[in-house]
This record gives C-alpha cells, sequence and structure tokens, in this order.
C-alpha cells in the first residue's frame, strides 16, 4: 500500500504538475498518509523496543553496550558514506518525475548509486582500521569484533537509504519504509530469539551483530525490488544523461545537515564508548531508546507533512498551512505527553524491564525524557521542514554544525566525572539548542510557528 494508493492519487504525474489528491479533503489525504506511517513507526518501536529487552537481558550492560556502541559508529558513518545524496534524491525524483525528465533522473540514480558504493566501501574499511587502533587492548576484544562485523553492513545501509529515498520521491512512502522499519528489526529479533533457544552458547554481541547484518541485506534486497516495481517505464528505458556538479554541489549543504544532525544523536553513545566502556553504553542505549519512544508519532506526521507543506507554502497559502501544523504539532504533543511524565516518574520500574542493573540508568532516562517532551513542544523538526520548504537548507545546516561542536564539547566536560547522566545533559543540551534556534529562525523567515503555541487552531 502506497501514499498513492490511500489517497487515491493518480499513479502517473502529468509533466509540470507534481501528484495532487483527486478526491477528498487535504485533511483526510494527510490523516490517511500519517496513519500508514504511523503503523509502521510504531511496528518499528515495538520491534526496537523487544529488540533492546532481549539482547540487554541476554547479552548484559557490557554486551549490549557493544552492540550499541557498534551500531552508533555504523550511525556516524552512514552520513557521510550517502554524502547528502538521500534527501537529494527525495527531492529531485519527485522534480524529474513531475517534469518528465527521465533520462537525468535515471542518470542521478547510477550517479549517486556508483558515488555512494565506493565511498561507504572506503569508510567502512578505514573505520575497520581506526577501531583496531582505539580498542586494541585484550579487555576490548569484545568491542572491537562487534564493530568489524557492523561495518560490513556501511554499504548495505548507505545503498538501501538511496532506494528508500527514490520510492519516496516517487511518493511511495509506505513501500519505501517498510524494510527498513518492519522488516530489518522483524528479522533481528527472528534470528535472536533462534539463536537463544538453539545456540545460546553462540549469542554474543558479535554473533547477534552478525544477524543484523544479514537482515540489513535482505531489507536492501527488498528496497532493490520495490524500486523495480514502482519505477516509471520510461526512466527504464531511458538513456542516463549526467550533471554530476550539480548534483553534488547540491548534495553537499544536505550532508553537512544530515551528519551533523546524525552526530547529535550518536556523539554520546560513541565518547560514552571511548571514555568510560561498553557497561555505560548499555545503561544509555536503554534510556536513550525509551525516550526516544516519545517523538515516534511526530516523526510519522513529518514525513507527510513535507510534500503538503512544500506546495502550500509555494502557494503562499500560510494560514492553512499554519493551521495544518499547529494541529498537526498539538496532537502529536498531547498525545504523548503523559508517557512522557510515565518515564519521568516510573522509570525505574520500567527499567527493570531490562534488568535490574539497567535501573542506574534512571537519572539518564529522566534527562532524556525532559529533553523529548520540550522537543516535541517546539515542533521536533517541523521547523527544519520549514526552512526546507523555504530553501533556507544552508541556515540548518550551518545552526546543526555550530551545536555539534558545542556536544562534542559538554560530551568533553560531562562525560568524565557524570558518566551516562552527563552524556544526557550534553545530549539533550544541544539538541534542543538547535531545535529552539531553528523553531526561532523558521518563524522568522516564513512567518509560520513550528511549536504548540503557534496560531491556526
Amino acid at each position: 500500500m502506497s501514499i498513492n494508493d490511500d489517497a487515491e492519487m493518480t499513479s502517473q504525474a502529468t509533466p509540470g504538475t507534481a501528484s495532487m489528491p483527486l478526491s477528498g479533503s487535504l485533511r483526510a489525504h494527510l490523516i490517511k498518509g500519517a496513519a500508514g506511517s504511523f503503523i509502521l513507526q510504531v511496528g518499528f518501536a515495538g520491534f526496537a523496543f523487544l529488540n533492546a529487552i532481549i539482547l540487554a537481558r541476554v547479552l548484559g550492560p557490557k554486551g549490549y553496550g557493544a552492540f550499541a556502541n557498534a551500531m552508533a559508529w555504523v550511525s556516524l558513518l552512514t552520513i557521510p558514506a550517502t554524502f547528502g545524496f538521500g534527501i537529494l534524491l527525495v527531492r529531485d525524483t519527485a522534480i524529474y518525475r513531475s517534469q518528465g525528465q527521465w533520462s537525468l533522473l535515471k542518470g542521478l540514480l547510477r550517479f549517486s548509486n556508483n558515488f555512494v558504493l565506493i565511498l561507504s566501501v572506503f569508510l567502512s574499511l578505514s573505520a575497520a582500521v581506526v577501531a583496531n587502533y582505539l580498542f586494541a587492548a585484550p579487555d576490548q576484544a569484545m568491542m572491537r569484533h562487534t564493530i568489524w562485523i557492523a561495518l560490513g553492513m556501511l554499504p548495505v545501509l548507505a545503498l538501501y537509504n538511496l532506494r528508500e529515498a527514490t520510492t519516496r520521491g516517487l511518493e511511495y512512502v509506505i513501500r519505501a519504509r517498510l524494510p527498513g522499519m518492519l522488516v530489518r528489526p522483524g528479522l533481528l529479533l527472528a534470528g535472536v530469539i533462534c539463536l537463544y533457544y538453539f545456540w545460546p552458547n553462540h549469542l554474543e554481541p558479535s554473533t547477534a551483530m552478525a544477524v543484523n547484518v544479514a537482515a540489513g541485506v535482505t531489507a536492501l534486497g527488498l528496497g532493490i525490488f520495490f524500486l523495480r516495481k514502482l519505477l516509471p517505464p520510461e526512466v527504464k528505458t531511458a538513456t542516463p544523461e549526467y550533471t554530476p556538479r550539480p548534483w553534488l554541489k547540491a548534495a553537499f549543504p544536505m550532508l553537512v545537515y544530515g551528519g551533523a544532525q546524525i552526530v547529535l544523536g550518536q556523539t554520546d553513545i560513541v565518547m560514552l564508548g571511548a571514555m568510560r566502556g561498553a557497561h555505560d553504553v548499555g545503561l544509555y542505549a536503554v534510556a536513550n531508546r525509551l525516550a526516544f519512544l516519545l517523538i515516534y508519532v511526530m516523526m510519522a506526521s513529518n514525513m507527510i507533512l513535507m510534500p503538503v507543506m512544500a506546495r502550500l507554502y509555494a502557494n503562499r497559502e500560510i494560514k492553512r498551512l499554519q493551521k495544518i501544523l499547529t494541529q498537526v504539532v498539538r496532537l502529536s504533543f498531547f498525545l504523548v505527553l503523559p508517557f512522557g511524565i510515565g518515564l519521568i516518574f516510573f522509570g525505574q520500574k520500567i527499567l527493570n524491564i531490562f534488568g535490574p542493573e539497567f535501573i542506574n540508568a534512571q537519572p539518564a532516562l529522566i534527562v532524556l525524557a525532559i529533553g523529548r517532551i520540550i522537543d516535541l513542544f517546539v515542533g521536533v523538526g517541523t521547523g527544519i521542514l520549514l526552512l526546507t520548504v523555504a530553501g533556507q537548507e544552508k541556515a540548518v545546516a550551518i545552526i546543526f554544525l555550530f551545536v555539534t561542536l558545542i556536544n562534542l564539547l559538554l560530551n568533553l566536560m560531562l562525560i568524565p566525572s557524570y558518566g551516562t547522566t552527563g552524556a544526557a545533559m550534553a545530549s539533550m543540551t544541544s539538541l534542543l539548542t538547535a531545535k529552539i534556534t531553528i523553531a526561532i529562525k523558521s518563524n522568522t523567515v516564513t512567518n509560520i510557528s513550528p511549536t504548540v503555541l503557534g496560531g491556526g487552531a
């Protein structure tokens, strides 16, 4: 099922015309699209939660810390590996398709695929050498081996991201996200359970990561299958046309923004692993996973909001856009607020589900939960979407780049003395600085407020 199917949209856009709902109101289109995306988000959250519980209980804080640290490495490297082409493909696929520029679309797909494949393999090999140096001590062998295996997934994830972005650009959001959000975590869960019951002596961070790599390869295969089925036939028969310089020039600001955003989300885990070890990473990773659940509703909405926001802003329907945006942000905030309060006041009982040792992550969980509630209040990523549709990608990149430097300094200052709580304080302080600055900037540029306080309800 695609967004096109849900909203009764035409399967092909006429040249020069973006795909638009042919029947029903804009609100109905948003609700149907957001509902499908939300179901995927809930499924992903459920699998992620179950995987975290099982891996944490079976591997313990140290083993789960090694697994989480290795995934943080891969997450950090995925951004430079894709070089901003993920965001570029969503935008340019939609543009080329609407204008019937099939040769340019085919050229972009081939160029981005070859460029990212070569870059991701190079980064994977380079990172393996760095990990061998950083974790050379005998007692760090578990961390080192898990990272090595995880790095084998870097080219797989980079290539998968390109296919997801292209499928989203064709406006099939559900099928674009299905392999990564349900298939991959579902296979990881099934694989870990099989290891636990049939080969319990072999269930270690490295073998769990090997299962994760296999799940990633399967997701990539499914992503390739979907894209081949959904690509317009004109693309398949077109002669590719290449304009690499404009593509690279457009992708670079997106690389900076995306890289800074991922760094903000993963630097705390990587630095915690380097400075305090796998045990503290395991505690923090569980707390971070729980707090991250708070923004899933808004993330699902943002996937559908972006093309609608771009259309309304281009048509200067500012009041209508403000009204829709405020309603979505307020609904997300008040739906999730009770769960956020629950994490703050009952975090100890929730953490105990992962194992008694994880209760020690309660102070970090409180800091992260408060931070995510404030993040919801300022609209999570809606301010970023507003600046993007207004052509202010460079402003977003500069803000995130500046805040990333602050994040690195805060982690260096706080982790040695406060451990997991210090990492949480550094992460949330940096993240909220970026989000609040962007909310103010987007309001100034577009005259639209992305926060709960925005008008138009």
